[in-house]
Parts: C-alpha cells; sequence; structure tokens
C-alpha cells in the first residue's frame, strides 16, 4: 500500500511575559508575547505485507513550520524580543556567526513494524494490531536551549545572564525514538458500523548530540464511522462518499530536558483533538480522507520557570490510500 498525508495545522498563540527578559534594544521587556504558527506538512509513506501476519511501514516527514511574530517592533520591522521573529524553520537562523539552528524541510523518518494478532477476515468483527518501530532523526536540529542564559560584556552595561537571539521551533529533536502501539478496529452492522482506535507512545532512545532530551509522548486515538448507505445517491465525478464519522485524539507530552539547565518550560502538555473525518471511495481503487480537527492544549504548570500560555489549534488534512495489488516474492515469508 502506498500512502500521502498532506495536513495543514494553524496555531494562535500567546504567553505572558517572560521574566528578566531583556529586549533588543537592552531594556527590560513589558509585553506579552502573541502571534501566529502555521504547520504545512506531507507524510509519504509504503506499507509492504512480509506475511500473512506481519507488515512493514517506511514514511518521511517533509515539513515547512512558520512563526508569524505579531508582537512589538522597531521602525525596521524586527521584533523588539530575541525570542520570537517572522521566520521558517527552512532556513538556518544565526546569532552573529553562531548557528543556532539548522534549515530544511526533511523531518524524522519512521520504520513501524505491525503483528496481525487477530482478524476477522468477512463480516463484523475485530481486528487487532500490535506495532513497534523507530524515529531516525533529520539533521534539521536546533543546536542550544531557547532558556539558556549567558553572561554579557560589561560594555553592554548589563551585568546579569541574559537570553540572547534563538529559535524555538525545529523540524527534528536530534534523538532517535522508539515507537510503541496497540490498534483495535471492530466492523458492526448497526451505527458504527466502524469503530476502534490506536493506543501508542513514543520514547526517546537517546539525547542529541547537542544535549536535548526529548519529551515522551503518549496519545490515544479514536473513531467512529458511519456505513456508505446514506450516501449512496451523492457522486463527485469520480469520488462517492463512502463514510463520515467522528474523531478524538487525547496526547500528553511530558517533561523534555536539556543538559546541565534541567526541564524544558511549558515542555509537559496535554492535548485535546475532536475532529470530524469523512472518507471517499475513487473509481478505479484507492481512496481520500478529509479529516478537520479543533485543538485544546493545556501547560502544567508545575515548575517555577514556567509560564502562562493559551494556543488555539486548527487542522485540516487530506490523506490517499491505495492497496497495490503485487507480490514481492523475495520480502514475502509465505512464498
Amino acid at each position: 500500500m502506498v500512502f500521502g498525508d498532506v495536513a495543514y495545522q494553524h496555531f494562535d498563540w500567546w504567553h505572558e511575559m517572560i521574566p528578566e527578559a531583556i529586549d533588543i534594544n537592552g531594556n527590560q521587556e513589558d509585553f506579552n508575547h502573541y502571534g501566529l504558527f502555521k504547520n504545512k506538512a506531507i507524510n509519504l509513506g509504503l506499507t509492504i505485507g512480509l506475511n500473512d501476519y506481519w507488515n512493514i511501514t517506511i514514511s518521511q516527514m517533509i515539513s515547512e513550520r512558520c512563526m508569524e511574530w505579531e508582537g512589538p517592533v522597531d521602525e525596521d520591522g524586527n521584533s523588539l524580543t530575541v525570542h520570537h521573529r517572522t521566520e521558517c524553520s527552512s532556513s538556518d537562523f544565526f546569532d552573529d556567526e553562531k548557528r543556532i539552528a539548522f534549515g530544511g524541510y526533511l523531518g524524522d523518518a519512521r520504520i513501524n513494524f505491525r503483528y496481525l494478532l487477530f482478524n476477522q477476515a468477512k463480516g463484523p468483527g475485530a481486528r487487532f494490531f500490535l506495532g513497534v518501530g523507530f524515529d531516525i532523526p533529520s539533521p534539521n536540529v536546533i543546536t542550544e536551549s531557547p532558556w539558556e542564559k549567558i553572561d554579557i560584556t560589561p560594555d553592554d552595561g548589563i551585568d546579569d545572564p541574559v537570553y540572547t537571539p534563538h529559535r524555538h521551533f525545529y523540524l527534528s529533536d536530534g534523538a532517535y525514538k522508539m515507537n510503541l502501539e496497540l490498534q483495535f478496529f471492530k466492523k458492526r452492522m448497526q451505527y458504527p458500523v466502524f469503530w476502534g482506535g490506536t493506543l501508542s507512545g513514543n520514547f526517546p532512545l537517546n539525547d542529541s548530540r547537542y544535549g536535548f532530551s526529548p519529551s515522551p509522548r503518549y496519545q490515544l486515538s479514536l473513531l467512529a464511522m458511519s456505513s456508505s448507505l446514506p450516501f449512496k445517491k451523492i457522486k463527485l465525478g469520480k469520488l462517492s462518499i463512502s463514510s463520515v464519522g467522528f474523531t478524538f485524539t487525547v496526547a500528553h507530552a511530558g517533561r523534555s530536558k536539556w543538559e546541565g539547565l534541567g526541564d524544558t518550560p511549558n515542555s509537559k502538555s496535554i492535548l485535546y483533538v475532536p475532529g470530524i473525518n469523512i472518507l471517499f471511495g475513487l473509481e478505479g481503487g484507492g481512496g481520500f480522507g478529509l479529516n478537520l480537527t479543533r485543538g485544546f492544549e493545556y501547560y502544567f504548570n508545575e515548575n517555577e520557570s514556567d509560564i502562562e500560555e493559551k494556543t488555539k489549534i486548527y487542522g485540516i488534512s487530506l490523506s490517499y490510500r491505495k492497496v497495490l495489488d503485487k507480490v514481492i516474492d523475495k520480502l514475502y515469508w509465505g512464498k
């Protein structure tokens, strides 16, 4: 099976003033931080059946993440804070001659193995998968903590350590990770005719070469879908609506850390994402899925370094799936 996902996420974010932050003019910051963050992503992949029970999925994320700073700027339009500015992850970022972020479009690659523990081949019944896999980091990372302060020379008139220009977002954590998942789905005769979910965990196996320890992540994704019967008369060219339903995701991120600096502020969070999903069948095989979501993220203000933050999240994604009627003899164990 080949697949592709195109997704767009829109974050309308705000957080309170950062204590002891100095602006680009050397003055104490007296303003909150706010703006827009936009994530455009394409995920391309291939699933290969190794035998009647095992398959392998290989996928690659391609993405660009852009910040639009809406806070105070100077006469030339430059942000007054060293924490944020209008920029994208596709470009490198330097503080003078020091590289702070490697720009690019490639995100992490992923390899997943799934084992079909149980399957009702025909008619109503359940399907149960076990999965394990790994994330391979891309080189598009940041090289130092956005929360690190350094000493400024006395010529600047500032005696205490201050934040220097940096970037908060990136395409990769720079660490290898392990993925574990359970998938359970059930087909029924009455609504919802298809329902189920995935419980997954993502765990870093090492720190990045720059001393960053990413968050462990846990996610529960649920869906409930209708049959195609109510939509049989609806045709959109070669497309027909095969199912409409609801999705709901809960995602938890634990604390991330930087070597020598401890916990990253505002890194522990929980995210709730309800959504509407529409599936389209395509004449000749394959199908599309359209998903509309609204995210609600909450941060655990447990540490003294945590600050108040609010985010409105909107998302839309379009996916394509097509099963190929092909057998690779050298890979298929059952041959």
